[in-house]
Parts: C-alpha cells; sequence; structure tokens
C-alpha cells in the first residue's frame, strides 16, 4: 500500500511542473526574446507568408452562382461572358419539373432539360422542381417509387452531360399538409443518392420553422423574392422592403446554413379591369416604350392605345401592361438586410436567373459590386 500521505506529495509535485517559479519564467522569457533575435533574416518572409495562409484560411469566401432555368441549355456569348467575368465555377440548372395534374394516378415530370454539352465548363446543381399539390395527391407508401424515378432520370441527364454533381437540389413550396411528405422525399433521396441534398425556402417557412416544419437537408437557399402579391396596384411582387422587413429579423434563427437566391429578372402583368389576368414572363420596360401600340401613362405602367400582338401575347385595347423590374439600388439594399439580418453567415449568392434578356438590364459589374458588399 502507498503511505498516507503520497497523495498531497504527487499533487504537489504536479503543481511544481505546471506552476514555474516567477524568476524561472523570466529566465525562459529572456531566453526566447534573444534566440527570437537570432533567427536568420532569410526567414522572415516564410514567417510572414505562413502568417499569411493562417489568416488567408479563416477568411470567408464568397462566391456567385446563377440559376438557369429554361427547357434548352444554350449558353449566349453574353451569358458566357458574365460566367468567366464573374470567377462562376457552379450553375444550378433545372432538369425538369414534377407534377401531377388532377385526375393523373401518377406524377410525371414535366419539360426535361436538353444540353448544349460543349457549353458546359462549370460545375452543375440539378434543380428539380416539385410543385406540391404531387405531395398533396400521393400517398406515403408511394413517395420511395418517386424518389426512385427521379434518381433515375436524374442520373440518366447526369451521364449524358457527362457529369457526377455532388449536390441536388429540390424546390417545392410546401405547407403544412404536405410537409410530412415532402421530408420523407428528401430523406429518402438522401439515402439513395449519397449527394449534398439542399433545399428552397421561403420566407413564410423561415418564420414559422415551427408549423412549416424544417426541411431535412444539408443547405438551404433563402429565395429572398416574390415576397408579395401579384396585383392591379403599384406594390411589387418581386420586392419590397416593408415586406422584406416582416420577416427579415428571423433569418439569422434559422437552423440550417443558408444561401441566398436574388432577382435579376422582370416581368409584365397585363391588366384589365383592374385585374391581372396574365403574367408577361421575361417582357421589361424596353419591350414596350419604343412600341406605339402603348403609351407610358406612369414610371411602370403603359397603357394599351391600339389592339396587337406583341412578344406572342395579344394586347387589347384601353388594357394596362404593369413591370415588375427590381433596381440596382433595391439589390443592394437587399445585400444590406441579408448582412444585418443574417450575422454575416451568407457567403453565396444565387441569382435568378442567367438569361441574356435579364443581363443586360444591368450594369456588367453589378455582380461584383454585389458580392464585394456581402459581409
Amino acid at each position: 500500500m502507498f503511505p498516507a500521505r503520497m497523495p498531497g506529495r504527487r499533487g504537489l509535485l504536479l503543481r511544481h511542473i505546471f506552476i514555474l517559479h516567477p524568476a524561472l519564467l523570466k529566465k525562459q522569457k529572456d531566453s526566447f526574446a534573444e534566440n527570437f533575435f537570432l533567427i536568420p533574416k532569410f526567414y522572415f518572409p516564410f514567417l510572414l507568408l505562413s502568417a499569411f495562409l493562417l489568416c488567408s484560411c479563416h477568411k470567408k469566401q464568397k462566391t456567385i452562382s446563377f440559376y438557369y432555368w429554361k427547357t434548352s441549355f444554350h449558353l449566349t456569348p453574353t451569358e458566357i461572358n458574365t460566367i468567366r467575368n464573374n470567377n462562376v465555377t457552379r450553375i444550378y440548372v433545372r432538369y425538369f419539373d414534377i407534377d401531377m395534374p388532377p385526375g393523373d394516378a401518377q406524377p410525371k415530370p414535366v419539360a426535361p432539360i436538353s444540353f448544349d454539352t460543349t457549353r458546359i465548363f462549370f460545375e452543375v446543381t440539378p434543380v428539380i422542381y416539385i410543385k406540391n399539390r404531387v405531395f398533396l395527391t400521393l400517398d406515403s407508401t408511394t413517395i420511395p417509387g418517386l424518389c426512385n424515378q427521379v434518381f433515375k432520370m436524374v442520373t440518366a441527364i447526369n451521364k449524358s452531360i457527362h457529369k457526377s454533381p455532388d449536390e441536388i437540389q429540390f424546390d417545392c413550396d410546401w405547407t403544412v399538409t404536405t410537409k410530412e411528405k415532402y421530408f420523407l422525399f428528401l430523406n429518402r433521396y438522401k439515402e439513395i443518392s449519397n449527394q449534398i441534398v439542399s433545399a428552397t425556402i421561403r420566407l413564410h417557412q423561415i418564420k414559422y420553422p415551427e408549423i412549416t416544419g424544417i426541411p431535412p437537408v444539408d443547405t438551404a437557399v433563402l429565395m429572398y423574392y416574390n415576397m408579395g402579391k401579384i396585383g392591379a396596384g403599384d406594390a411589387s411582387s418581386i420586392y419590397e422592403k416593408s415586406i422584406a422587413n416582416q420577416y427579415n429579423s428571423f433569418i439569422k434563427k434559422y437552423p440550417l446554413k443558408l444561401k441566398a437566391a436574388l432577382p435579376i429578372f422582370a416581368w409584365g402583368q397585363l391588366i384589365s379591369d383592374d385585374r391581372v389576368f396574365k403574367l408577361l414572363n421575361g417582357m421589361n420596360y424596353s419591350d414596350f416604350i419604343n412600341d406605339s401600340n402603348f403609351v407610358l401613362i406612369y414610371k411602370n405602367r403603359f397603357k394599351v392605345i391600339h389592339g396587337n400582338f406583341h412578344g406572342g401575347y395579344y394586347f387589347k385595347q384601353n388594357d394596362e401592361v404593369k413591370i415588375e423590374q427590381v433596381s440596382e439600388k433595391d439589390l443592394m439594399e437587399m445585400i444590406d438586410q441579408l448582412n444585418e439580418e443574417s450575422s454575416g453567415h451568407i457567403n453565396q449568392l444565387i441569382f435568378f436567373d442567367l438569361d441574356e434578356t435579364n443581363l443586360e438590364l444591368y450594369d456588367k459589374n453589378i455582380f461584383k459590386k454585389m458580392v464585394d458588399r456581402l459581409n
């Protein structure tokens, strides 16, 4: 047996090991200072470089990406230059939609994309848009079968472009009624794909996670647009600061890693009898300002003077066209709000969407300005 005092002596020994005498500490400090100045001068550049690299490792990398939302993938020279000039390494490409129209027994893919494979010099993240009514109609027992079908189709498209994406994204504006089936779908897809799975998040889902649920994904993309209701009034359905402010304070509380999707698209709304009855996708201010069949009656509103066909749509006399478009000032304001409300945790911006018509609405340096402004 050990002597009774042994534990005390052992503790004293440990204190002597870890608590040095002040005189000894001073001697060691002096020794370090003397030796430091004896380091050869040619070592200093290497020490400074090491320190710089160490700091760089901890610096947040801010990146730019785009959504591509057409059924045929073919990049124009303007689109290619935008990708290259902004050092874009990843494009989020809509592969197809999943829908289940009333009366159909099974969900089906809609408008699958076709690729010009010679133009793919970047990483691709497939995006699958799933209409909420699919999960309203489907029985939970059929979800694994749907996952298998989607996985098979995505894999076939990936092989056709010789890509093996490390991530897939699902876009679905799920509701309280459909969340369990949608989340089951996401979990099942993660199991069979062995990929990073991300999902889009709307502002109302950010504000009420306890009601709408939190999707079982690795990362999420906050869709910071389409905030308001489409209507004949002056308010924009794409972005209104007053509406954003109702949700902003909840962004930093959301438990998933977030990226942010911002709008660079414009559209028109055809108004008759003070009611919007048609969206004019891809049309903007320049489509009407030089057409004598239309007259500008307000800063973003035209009146139809003569009935005519324009851009594939028919415009009746006395109807109105309201143009919604996000200005550069608005985009910068969005960045400021995200900086303030996300505590600087958002490090990637994804712009919707990559289209020459949209790019022509802005200065070519707009994307660099925005990512530089991001905290």
